[in-house]
């Protein structure tokens, strides 16, 4: 059945030039709030009215990405002043209060991606680099294989090996332990802006990871063996991307406002809606079977469901 995009709920934050965009955005474990970040903190709401329920301090002038561990217990927060400095804080859920913080970046930290185990986890910054992290908080391993800032990072299921892509129009997959590069994926011709893993495949089966760039294509990929599966061109560039909890879909959010239900099997747009107004940044699909997701824009946040 084609879904079909209807608003839950929307709630505007104003201009660009009265209020920040929203940046971050992740379904608390139990599914009734979502947390979202911009540069005007970390802030908790209802799910899904979207009402204000609490408010996480935060050192970070710009919150780019949130996290939460497998467990369902820390959450990362990652971030940082663009051209300046980036760091990830690490803080206790509920609570929201801070155990930990990794810094060192040159510039801001775009990504933060946890290994299903939930041991050890991943950061990509604008800096170039991305960096591994054990549970607790100790750096790892630290990749250079990208030329420019590095905006997307994902552990492939094995928990062993991580994908990254950037500016520099590459997917990169590596190995987490070392370092070292497997592969280069580079059919992108422009910036690949965000990488998301598909869930609900047989373990047996090659891991399938979804890239969205610049040059407005979606694209499919079976990284451990370097196969490009199929990919789509769409009338925006793609900034955003997520998977239903099932992965019988993907969920794009565009730079033309839209957010775009795709067909992985064929990859076919079957349904898209328009948000609250500006750029798309985040897009995060609530837990469970609902169809429920979060956008975050230029404009504010909303929250729509696929029927």
């Amino acid at each position: 059945m084609t879904p079909r995009l209807v608003f839950l709920a929307a709630v505007l934050t104003g201009t660009a030039n009265a209020s920040p965009p929203i940046t971050a955005a992740a379904f608390a474990p139990d599914g009734k709030q979502v947390v979202l970040g911009s540069q005007g903190g970390i802030e908790v709401r209802s799910w899904p009215d979207l009402k204000v329920v609490a408010r996480i301090p935060t050192d970070l002038r710009h919150v780019h990405d949130l996290a939460f561990a497998p467990g369902g217990k820390t959450l990362l927060a990652a971030g940082g002043t663009p051209a300046e400095a980036g760091a990830v804080e690490e803080l206790t859920w509920p609570a929201g209060k801070r155990v930990r913080r990794a810094d060192g970046y040159r510039d801001l930290v775009y990504r933060v991606a946890w290994s299903p185990d939930g041991n050890q986890w991943a950061a990509a910054s604008a800096d170039g680099t991305c960096r591994i992290y054990a549970a607790d908080g100790k750096e790892a391993t630290r990749y250079e294989g990208h030329s420019r800032p590095v905006l997307a990072v994902a552990f492939l299921p094995d928990g062993k090996t991580v994908v990254s892509a950037g500016v520099d129009q590459t997917v990169q997959v590596w190995e987490a332990a070392t370092g070292k590069t497997i592969r280069t994926l580079d059919n992108h011709v422009q910036a690949v802006n965000d990488l998301a893993m598909r869930p609900g495949r047989p373990a047996d089966a090659p891991p399938v990871v979804a890239s969205v760039g610049d040059d407005r294509t979606v694209r499919l990929w079976q990284p451990t063996v370097g196969r490009l599966m199929r990919f789509c061109r769409l009338d925006a560039a793609p900034r955003a991307v997520a998977w239903s909890p099932d992965g019988e879909r993907l969920v794009v959010g565009c730079a033309d406002g839209k957010v775009r239900f795709l067909d992985p099997d064929t990859l076919a747009v079957l349904d898209e809606a328009a948000g609250i107004a500006g750029r798309i940044h985040a897009v995060a699909v609530a837990p469970g079977r609902g169809g429920t997701l979060v956008v975050g824009e230029d404009g504010g946040v909303a929250a729509l469901a696929g029927k």
